[in-house]
């Protein structure tokens, strides 16, 4: 199991996306890639803070089409995941490496479900002790 970060999900809504990304995509068992509630939020918020508009119609379509794709393999933030979301929490703090809310709820989902984490920002990530990290853009 692979939990898309959501600049993976951003980089598949784009007109041309990275060629690495879509090779690395194409390279995984669909019922392998999975994406967090918490990166579906980060898109549509985004999103709704774009002036209406055509640009703003596209992202939204883009969107809906990615997600479409992974129907049936959103992994919400649960009970069960709060755990794992605290114990991040925790870490980052004690070891002096912030992260964002939204970077370790995504990673908790990640470690819930004993799961790999694909994203561009591997150095967010790699101090975090049994989060397996790959980059599609590598």
């Amino acid at each position: 199991m692979i939990v898309l970060d959501t600049n993976v999900i951003s980089e598949l809504m784009k007109e041309t996306p990275n060629a690495k990304v879509l090779t690395w995509a194409d390279q995984q068992l669909d019922t392998d890639l999975y994406f967090s509630s918490v990166s579906k939020s980060e898109v549509e918020w985004g999103i709704a803070l774009l002036a209406d508009g055509r640009r703003k119609q596209q992202l939204a379509d883009a969107a809906v089409e990615v997600f479409a794709m992974f129907e049936g393999r959103c992994l919400d933030y649960t009970c069960h995941v709060s755990s794992f979301y605290v114990a991040i929490a925790l870490y980052s703090k004690q070891v002096g490496r912030p992260m964002s809310i939204e970077d370790m709820l995504i990673a908790a989902v990640a470690q819930a479900n004993n799961a790999m984490l694909a994203t561009r920002n591997v150095t967010d990530f790699d101090f975090l002790p049994g989060l397996v990290l790959v980059n599609p853009w590598a």
